[in-house]
């Protein structure tokens, strides 16, 4: 019966009570920012209750303006109807463990896990991360292809952990190959495939890559056009560090083994960081299995003891009497560039983030979840369970389903129950 139900809920809630102020509490007092997230959340019970009970995490709650954007979009459309991707996406708004405000600006970079660690759209260890920048006392989130989010007001502590406001939703990090081409780095995506490792690197699990740039791959035209598939693959993976994400801040010097087999020596100096003798010029660049950093020159597996001069602005080639091409930048030719980018890092796929138009989706805040109830009701119970109150919450589920609180049509409650509980171990 439905008051079997309703028990339930009301001991969970009681129990959330007697610890301090709820999260409920926190998104209310905040009405004016975030009505429009509260009336998403609150728009079925039981997701309500599962962000409720979630404890020792950290929420970035976008806005009213940053969930506003997503209208009319084609990712509203995909979360309506995606379940994996909305699961993805809600889980990479929540950060495993407690972070106040002072956390991110200890120092000027930061990386912190989060709760997505889904096949399909993560495979860092501890799950993906989002990137922090700290400023004169304001924070930045940089999250896939470099999207910046800015921390509107901060530190609402409540039972469960903490919340944030940020003014634009998360971008969710994609594939190497998806990523590199949203750069224009369609050099290195053209090697990878004329080498046969795509493939093999967007599957690999916990990388750091060193992609050189295009004019990177032309200086030494002449060079690689030369190579046999053998020496280009060797010369990629000494571009790449296989079971480490080497974010910038972790780097100050020494050295790291790479796919290839010999190391790479990392350097200080200028105001620049140098693996070998190539700058890095963009750092930080998160994909679906890990980090890249962008470098100006093409590493020489062959030459592991290139030095850099820290005052020039420019290294010389790696390569010795390497000399630019006249037929374009190499591996180029066959390399479509896309203006979409990537939610998911299955090789090949491109879905389109919030700045997409041409969905169908209304500006109606229950539209994110309305058009698929089902299947927004499993995905954010699979976001919930983990860290949640498990036996109270348990409990309210087995007696939602047994009392046929989702309603005809909508997913089996009990293998929600039950997918639940699978989740809960991960």
């Amino acid at each position: 019966m439905k008051w079997r139900q309703l028990l339930v809920l009301t001991a969970v809630r009681a129990a959330r009570i007697a610890h301090g102020q709820t999260l409920e509490d926190v998104l209310t007092s905040q009405a004016a920012t975030l009505s429009t997230l509260n009336s998403w959340l609150l728009s079925e019970e039981l997701i309500f209750e599962v962000m409720s009970n979630a404890q020792g995490i950290t929420l970035l709650a976008p806005s009213n303006n940053a969930i506003s954007q997503l209208y009319n979009t084609a990712l509203a459309t995909q979360l309506a109807t995606d379940p994996n991707l909305l699961t993805a996406f809600l889980s990479y708004h929540v950060l495993n463990g407690v972070y106040q405000m002072s956390d991110f600006t200890s120092n000027r970079l930061g990386s912190f896990p989060t709760f997505m660690n889904m096949a399909g759209y993560s495979n860092v260890s501890g799950g993906q991360t989002i990137e922090t920048l700290s400023e004169n006392g304001a924070v930045t989130f940089i999250t896939g292809n470099g999207a910046e989010t800015n921390v509107e007001t901060y530190d609402f502590k409540y039972a469960g952990g903490t919340l944030h406001i940020i003014d634009s939703v998360l971008t969710i990090p994609g594939s190497v190959t998806d990523t590199l081409l949203s750069g224009g780095r369609t050099a290195a995506v053209g090697a990878l495939r004329r080498a046969g490792i795509e493939d093999a690197l967007n599957a690999a699990s916990d990388v750091t890559i060193f992609v050189p740039t295009n004019d990177a791959f032309n200086a030494i035209g002449s060079t690689v056009n030369s190579m046999t598939l053998e020496q280009l693959t060797q010369v990629l993976n000494y571009h790449i560090i296989q079971g480490k994400v080497l974010y910038s801040q972790l780097i100050s010097g020494g050295s790291e083994a790479t796919r290839e087999g010999n190391s790479i020596n990392f350097r200080l100096g200028g105001g620049s960081l140098f693996v070998n003798s190539a700058r890095i010029v963009d750092s930080d660049i998160l994909v679906g299995n890990g980090v890249v950093h962008v470098v100006d020159n093409v590493l020489n597996p062959s030459n592991t003891t290139a030095t850099p001069v820290t005052t020039a602005s420019t290294q010389a080639p790696a390569f010795d009497g390497a000399t630019t091409t006249t037929g374009g930048v190499p591996f180029t030719s066959a390399v479509v560039t896309t203006t979409t980018t990537s939610t998911s890092t299955h090789t090949g796929t491109a879905t389109a983030t919030a700045s997409a138009t041409g969905a169908t989706s209304s500006g109606d805040p229950s539209a994110l979840d309305s058009a698929a109830a089902d299947t927004t009701i499993r995905a954010v119970v699979a976001l919930g369970g983990v860290r949640a109150g498990w036996t109270v919450f348990w409990a309210s589920c087995l007696a939602a389903a047994g009392d046929g609180w989702l309603g005809a049509g909508r997913v089996s409650a009990l293998a929600m129950c039950a997918s639940l509980a699978s989740l809960w171990y991960l």
